[in-house]
């Protein structure tokens, strides 16, 4: 697997809206390159980011996965006092290209966190292989 680019919008603490483009200068011609920073920065999130895009885990917070009541019990995972979150991931394999997304949001009128959603799509066409977010986790590694 190659990543190509991550999206990311209120994960922890990376508040608004973020993008790690991978196939852009420098990162594109890096073979090797480190996360740094300073602690509370972001650098777990990042990793963080792409297994929740992947499979609705962030492996430091279990390894069941991430439920609504999970979320409601720890809110680490969204940014404090933010009413949306999404994890997306761009990834190619042997030549084909994926987006794998995981969103989250409170409803407008009760505030609660309303069931995270996940998609799986082919690019550049955005053809849904599966919009289920109970397939998405399996068809990842299956890919």
């Amino acid at each position: 697997m190659k990543i190509l680019k991550l999206r990311l919008k209120n994960i922890q603490s990376l508040r608004g809206l973020h993008l790690i483009d991978f196939t852009v200068k420098p990162l594109s011609e890096s073979g090797l390159f480190a996360i740094t920073g300073a602690t509370g920065a972001g650098k777990s999130t990042i990793l963080d980011i792409i297994t929740l895009a992947l499979f609705n885990q962030v492996p430091r917070f279990g390894e069941n996965g991430i439920s609504k009541s999970k979320l409601e019990e720890n809110s680490s995972i969204v940014t404090h006092h933010q009413d949306e979150a999404f994890a997306e991931i761009d990834y190619e394999i042997a030549g084909q290209q994926y987006r794998s997304s995981w969103s989250i949001h409170r409803a407008s009128k009760t505030k609660k966190m309303q069931d995270y959603e996940m998609t799986l799509a082919t690019l550049p066409d955005g053809q849904y292989i599966t919009d289920k977010k109970t397939e998405v986790p399996l068809k990842n590694p299956e890919i």
